[in-house]
């Protein structure tokens, strides 16, 4: 490497990278004839990273690094022209699960949400404000009342009402969301009662 280190990048290296430097050694004895070989490769592999412009792009460090080993070993492959069957094969040794969530997850995600907004929606006006509010927002209870100009009794009773609402909503319509191919289980409006 040519020049000084950027001591942001060594510091990222130090805190994503080292950690996962023991995984990458055990994957790569697997597929190395030996620990010089494992070393050479180690080394390989930060010599790449410190050489980057910047790791912004990384959102997972462990699964770069893998990357980062296979790909230099794809790079020795090509070169030494004479590739081992089962060498190849054991290049899966380097691959890390996504951790995100899988896309039917996250579109199962969206219509769970999309359903329970709908039931929020049927609730009466004051009482939907409020639930948004503690339920969807986060807020407290006192935050709740400063921000609709209640006060904190009317909160509590509004809340548990909206509760009690989205309950006999469930109840109605139950809560599989999705399962019947597209069509959303469309909640009914909440009926009016005082409280």
């Amino acid at each position: 490497m040519n020049g000084p280190l950027d001591p942001a990048l060594v510091a990222w290296v130090s805190a994503h990278v080292i950690p996962y430097e023991a995984e990458l050694r055990a994957r790569l004895r697997r597929l190395c004839a030996g620990d010089a070989e494992v070393d050479d490769l180690v080394q390989d592999v930060y010599c790449r990273i410190l050489k980057l412009e910047s790791v912004a792009h990384v959102l997972e460090p462990k699964a770069f690094l893998m990357q980062i080993a296979k790909n230099i070993l794809v790079d020795r492959f090509r070169r030494d022209a004479v590739v081992q069957i089962d060498a190849v094969a054991s290049l899966d040794e380097l691959d890390v699960a996504d951790p995100g969530p899988s896309p039917e997850r996250v579109a199962l995600a969206r219509a769970e949400l999309k359903w329970v907004l709908g039931l929020v929606a049927n609730l009466p006006e004051r009482c939907r404000d409020v639930f948004s509010a503690r339920k969807i927002d986060g807020l407290s209870q006192l935050e709740t009342a400063r921000r609709l100009n209640l006060t904190e009794n009317v909160v509590e009773k509004e809340m548990m009402r909206g509760l009690k609402l989205v309950a006999e909503m469930v109840a109605r319509v139950g809560i599989s969301v999705g399962t019947d191919h597209g069509t959303d289980p469309a909640p009914r409006p909440a009926t009016r009662r005082n409280v």
